[in-house]
């Protein structure tokens, strides 16, 4: 990190010229004095004038061997203090190569790194040569908040917080403390960089202690209980108290398509817009990932609680982020009473909770009041998460197959595999029931493997006895898809099993496909890649037009059932299914029409160029053993049965 010397201030070197020009002035009226003195003395004659004839030279000669010697003083002095600044310059260049924490010298006005001392190199991965600079803004998890941009460069900001990446690609909180210097011919930064991780984990622990939420700054959990059981042995005689419990409709959507990042992006506005209805009488607090409670402890009235619920939903409704949040800008509310419904903080809490999965279960975007039927409810999932992890291990999930026909050849070209739950008293758990609960409980993942692994099998079965070698689509959740490593588990499982890539078709649902990101994206074009067809199901739910898929390895759409039904009857119906077709066929996917289940309908789809057709008009789902994979039907006019030949 060698500098330049730095060149001396301008009134020195006036004030070095002055004193320069002052000592020849004086030599020079010293030198006409003397010499006309001493001319005065001489005799009149040849020698006097010789002598006035080369005075000047000699003035000319004395004049050089003083400004020599002026010069020769000047420039021993210039290189003994330039040696003593390089001495300066390198004992300060290798006390900051050598220092502990990571350094580096900055052009100020776009931060690419001009040096980086040892222990930077250590940590970041960083080359010491210009030839390898790099800008600091590349070390930055978020990069708007490094100090390369040059309206907020260290002249202006000599300290702040950033999170940097290691060159092991771990993250760590730094404290950037900046020094601007002058140079010879530019300007630059020091910058070090203090690992403060620690530091600011022992401060959120102390938040946490102090019961403040981290992210939104609101209550913990633990802190809004303790104040709840408080105000309730406080709460005089005849008083009530109203509990909200807030949920954001669709957050999980956010999370599993967009990334966390995201996702705490949105529910710090949220909570900034919820906590501002935080007053005297109003407690609000974080209840935990995306659910919020706020506690009236003395309502006005028994509309007061229903009121803030609207206000809240409208503010919800009101929070930024563009189409990428657009889903979860709704909030579901479910209020529950002190004393009524709870007369300890748990089962207030709980009534609460109880409204709050109604409200969700009834369509979301809604406020819901308890009541005492939606207490079972409540168990009724408890119980089916654990019934679920049981039947997982004691085998009692099934996977039944539907089978999807040509709508030209009347053939079964593809099968969708649906998951069927038979508990052991022979009763049916309805996969309506118990999908969702898996995929609030997280067990969609390790269901999802095993009706892989399952459906894989079958087709292997199949394939052995020769009866069916068509494809064979596989739903598959958000949740899934941006666990660690899915991908290669289809690959591999795929791969143990023996099976063409081309048997298989993973199925995503409308609005995930809608807001995926780069991450959920590049899987998608990994699996597409490897040959795995890629479907949409349910499409239409999301108004969407395919126009938005243009991006992903879509190779089928099928057309959710609500828009098939009464096909043949509705003009809205047909206008809508109409353009799906028409769009699908542009693009070069293939369409299959859901929940097909009077022949009419199935004439229309035809007569409009859709594919295939699915639904209990040709077969219900079975299992692999009651399957009849030779059944082929043949689709007459209207008005004419409706024949199956084997």
């Amino acid at each position: 990190m060698m500098q330049q010397p730095t060149p001396a201030p301008w009134g020195d070197l006036q004030r070095q010229s002055g004193r320069l020009a002052w000592r020849y002035a004086l030599l020079g009226i010293v030198w006409l004095a003397v010499s006309d003195t001493v001319g005065g003395w001489l005799p009149p004659g040849r020698g006097r004038d010789l002598y006035f004839a080369t005075k000047g030279v000699v003035f000319v000669a004395l004049s050089a061997l003083f400004i020599y010697g002026l010069q020769h003083r000047a420039i021993r002095r210039f290189i003994e203090s330039r040696s003593e600044i390089e001495r300066l310059e390198q004992g300060y260049a290798e006390l900051i190569d050598n220092l502990p924490i990571p350094c580096f010298v900055v052009e100020p006005d776009h931060g690419v790194i001009l040096h980086a001392n040892r222990a930077a190199r250590e940590v970041y991965g960083v080359g010491s040569s210009p030839r390898l600079a790099r800008c600091l803004r590349d070390l930055d998890v978020a990069a708007d908040s490094s100090l390369c941009a040059s309206d907020r460069s260290s002249r202006r900001c000599s300290e702040q917080l950033a999170k940097h990446r290691r060159a092991d690609g771990s993250e760590f909180d730094v404290r950037l403390l900046s020094t601007h210097l002058s140079r010879a011919d530019d300007e630059v930064d020091v910058v070090m960089c203090l690992d403060v991780t620690a530091q600011l984990r022992e401060q959120e622990l102390q938040r946490l202690q102090a019961g403040i939420d981290p992210l939104t700054g609101l209550l913990t959990r633990s802190a809004l209980r303790e104040r709840v059981a408080r105000a309730i042995r406080e709460a005089p005689g005849h008083q009530q108290m109203a509990v909200l419990f807030i949920n954001i409709d669709h957050f999980k959507l956010i999370n599993d398509t967009q990334g966390h990042p995201s996702g705490d992006l949105h529910l710090r506005e949220v909570a900034t817009r919820i906590g501002a209805f935080a007053h005297e009488g109003v407690m609000v607090g974080r209840f935990g990932g995306d659910e919020f409670v706020a506690v009236m402890t003395r309502p006005q009235t028994p509309m007061a609680p229903i009121v803030l619920a609207r206000n809240i939903r409208s503010a919800v409704a009101g929070t930024a982020g563009g189409e990428d949040f657009a889903v979860a800008r709704t909030c579901s509310v479910g209020i529950a009473w002190w004393p009524e419904h709870g007369a300890d903080v748990d089962t207030l809490l709980s009534a609460g909770d109880a409204a709050l999965c109604h409200a969700k279960q009834a369509g979301r975007d809604r406020v819901v009041q308890f009541d005492p039927s939606m207490r079972r409810e409540a168990w009724r999932y408890v119980e089916l998460v654990q019934g679920l992890r049981q039947a997982l291990a004691a085998d009692r999930l099934h996977v039944r197959y539907q089978p999807q026909f040509c709508l030209a050849s009347g053939r079964i070209v593809g099968l969708e595999a649906l998951c069927a739950w038979r508990e052991a008293g022979g009763v049916e758990i309805k996969a309506s029931e118990f999908i969702p609960v898996a995929e609030r409980s997280g067990q969609i993942v390790e269901l999802g493997q095993w009706v892989l692994r399952e459906t894989l099998a079958q087709v292997c079965r199949w394939l052995a006895d020769g009866v069916y070698d068509g494809p064979v689509a596989i739903n598959v959740s958000p949740v899934q898809l941006r666990q660690a490593g899915f991908v290669d588990f289809v690959q591999s499982t795929i791969i143990a099993t023996g099976l063409r890539t081309q048997l298989v078709e993973l199925e995503i649902t409308e609005t995930v496909a809608l807001h995926l990101d780069e991450e959920l994206r590049t899987n998608l074009i990994r699996l597409a890649g490897m040959g795995i067809a890629i479907a949409i199901d349910d499409f239409g739910r999301g108004y969407s037009s395919l126009s938005h898929f243009k991006r992903l390895p879509i190779t089928r759409v099928k057309i959710d059932a609500s828009f098939v039904r009464n096909v043949d009857r509705l003009s809205d119906s047909q206008a809508i299914v109409n353009s799906m077709l028409q769009m699908a066929r542009a693009l070069g996917i293939s369409t299959v029409a859901e929940g097909v289940e009077r022949k009419e309908e199935a004439l229309w789809l035809r007569a409009h160029g859709c594919d295939a057709v699915q639904g209990y008009l040709y077969a219900r789902p079975a299992a692999a053993d009651a399957l009849d994979l030779s059944q082929r039907y043949q689709l007459e006019d209207a008005g004419t049965p409706l024949s199956f030949n084997s």
